[in-house]
C-alpha cells in the first residue's frame, strides 16, 4: 500500500499517528510476526479491509516460533514465477509467507529455487516494492528491473526433487506435526554444524565434502539461532548437511556419512545440550576444559605432505582452476589427515 503513494511504510505509519510508540515496520516481530493491536486496526482502516483479515496475516497465529522465521526481508528467497502468476490474474505482487520460514529453498509449485538475487545486475537482497501502472510490483533496487521469471532456470531433476521432500520434512518438524522429526533434534543438528571446531575456529560444516557456497565460510553464527545470519545459499547448504548428519531423504546414500568427528559431537550434543553453546566462549567467564589435543610433529607433517604431493590425485588438482581446485585440494587434505587419525585413534580434527 505503501509504494502506491511512494512512501515507505514507516512514513505511512507516521502519518496515521505512530509518533508516540514503536512503528511497526521497525522490526519483524511488531511488523509481521506479533503487531500492536492499534497498528493492525491503523493498516486495516487504512488499506480499507476488515480487521479479522488484517489479523489472520499476523505469524504468530501459526504454531511456528519466531525463531524459525528468517526476520530479514533482504535475507529471503523469492519465487519469480509466482510473482508472474500474480501479474496474470491482474493482482499485485506480494510476498508468500512460505517464504519467509528458514527452510524455504524451493518453490514445489513451479520446481524452482528460490532466488534473492537480481537476474539482470546480480544485486543481492535489494529487491523493493513499487507502484508500476497502478500495481505494486517487485523491483531490484539496484537496477529498477521488475522481478520477473522470463529466463527460465534449468534445474537438476534428482537435486530439486531431494530439496522439496527434505525441506517439506524439516518444515513439519518445525512446525511439531505428527509423527515428525523433533524440533529440538534439528535445531542440535545445526547447532553441532555451526559450532567452531578445533581447527582455527572453522564450523564444522567447513569440513564436510559437500558443495558449499562460494566465498568465505562464516566463522560463527548467531548464538541461539544459527540461521540467522546466514544468506539463503548457506541455509541450503545447512539443511543439506543436517539431513546428511540425520540421515534423512537417504542423504548419505547421496552424499556418504558424516565424518565420524561430527557424528561424536553431535552425540555430545544431544546428551548435553547446554554443555557446549553455539559461537565463541564469553571472555569474562570461567574458562573451560577441553580435551588435549595431540598434536603431529613437523615431520609427521612433512611425511604427509609428500605423500600427497606423491599421488595422481595432487597432480590433476594442479591443472584445475578457481574455487574448484581450492575445493579438491582442501578435501585431498582432509582425507589424508583423516587416514592418519583412523589409524592414530584420534577423534577430532586437527
Amino acid at each position: 500500500m505503501a509504494c502506491r503513494y511512494g512512501c515507505t511504510p514507516a512514513e505511512i505509519e507516521l502519518w496515521l499517528g505512530y509518533e508516540d510508540r514503536p512503528l511497526a515496520s521497525s522490526g519483524f516481530e511488531l511488523r509481521d510476526f506479533r503487531p500492536d493491536p492499534t497498528a493492525v486496526r491503523s493498516w486495516a482502516r487504512a488499506a480499507r479491509l476488515k480487521i479479522a483479515d488484517v489479523e489472520a496475516m499476523m505469524l504468530s497465529r501459526s504454531v511456528r516460533t519466531i525463531d524459525w522465521y528468517v526476520a530479514d526481508r533482504r535475507e529471503r528467497g523469492i519465487c519469480p514465477d509466482c510473482l508472474d502468476e500474480d501479474v496474470s490474474v491482474g493482482r499485485d505482487h506480494y510476498l508468500r509467507r512460505e517464504w519467509a520460514h528458514v527452510e524455504a529453498a524451493a518453490c514445489g509449485k513451479h520446481r524452482r529455487l528460490l532466488q534473492d538475487f537480481c537476474d539482470r545486475c546480480f544485486a543481492r537482497g535489494r529487491f523493493g516494492f513499487e507502484c508500476i501502472e497502478e500495481s505494486a510490483r517487485l523491483v531490484c533496487g539496484g537496477c529498477s528491473t521488475v522481478v520477473s521469471g522470463v529466463q527460465n532456470k534449468i534445474e537438476s531433476a534428482a537435486n530439486l526433487d531431494f530439496l522439496l521432500v527434505l525441506t517439506t520434512l524439516l518444515g513439519a518438524g518445525v512446525e511439531g506435526r505428527e509423527d515428525s522429526i523433533a524440533p529440538d533434534e534439528i535445531r542440535t543438528a545445526i547447532e553441532t554444524l555451526w559450532s567452531p571446531s578445533q581447527a582455527n575456529g572453522k564450523p564444522f560444516i567447513a569440513w564436510l565434502s559437500l558443495k558449499l557456497p562460494c566465498g568465505r565460510v562464516p566463522v560463527c553464527a548467531v548464538r541461539g539461532n544459527p540461521l540467522a545470519g546466514l544468506l539463503l545459499p548457506w541455509r541450503i547448504a545447512t539443511f543439506v548437511a543436517t539431513a546428511q548428519l540425520l540421515d534423512l531423504v537417504q542423504a548419505r546414500r547421496w552424499f556418504g556419512p558424516p565424518p565420524p568427528y561430527l557424528e561424536d559431537e553431535f552425540a555430545i550434543r544431544k546428551r548435553s545440550p547446554l554443555a557446549r553453546p553455539a559461537g565463541p566462549p564469553d571472555s569474562g567467564g570461567a574458562p573451560e576444559t577441553t580435551r588435549k589435543l595431540s598434536v603431529r610433529s613437523d615431520a609427521e607433517y612433512r611425511r604427509l605432505a609428500e605423500q600427497v604431493m606423491a599421488s595422481q590425485d595432487w597432480k590433476t588438482i594442479l591443472a584445475m582452476k578457481g574455487s574448484s581446485r581450492g575445493r579438491k585440494l582442501g578435501r585431498l587434505m582432509n582425507r589424508a589427515l583423516k587416514g592418519e587419525r583412523d589409524r592414530s585413534n584420534v577423534p577430532r580434527p586437527i
